[in-house]
């Protein structure tokens, strides 16, 4: 994933008992980076693991927030979560352990 065009897309769509802990339209986030003609979707599910690929994505199906996020070095710290916001700072590289909700998330790669 070094690539200009890696997005991180956050829902208000998961329907968890807690959800209810979690702010009300950053709920859940997953990535996306455009390559030639496709996306490729990457994103952890308390089901398992999410990756496949669509041949174009749209920011209108229903409430997300998508935003840009430069891709860093990738070094394994010694802890991560297996959550979705886990996931995710794995993918581009975000080491700071406090950030633990996908809202947290947000707010980190919209100041950036």
């Amino acid at each position: 994933m070094y690539s200009d065009n890696v997005y991180v897309v956050f829902t208000a769509s998961r329907d968890h008992w807690w959800c209810r802990f979690l702010h009300q339209f950053y709920r859940h986030c997953y990535l996306i980076k455009a390559e030639p003609e496709h996306w490729i979707v990457y994103g952890k599910t308390s089901e398992g693991l999410d990756l496949m690929t669509l041949p174009e994505f749209s920011a209108a199906e229903g409430n997300v927030v998508v935003v840009k996020a430069e891709v860093r070095d990738n070094q394994r710290g010694l802890f991560m979560l297996n959550t979705c916001v886990g996931h995710i700072k794995q993918a581009i590289g975000i080491r700071n352990p406090f950030i633990l909700t996908p809202y947290q998330l947000y707010k980190h790669l919209a100041r950036d």
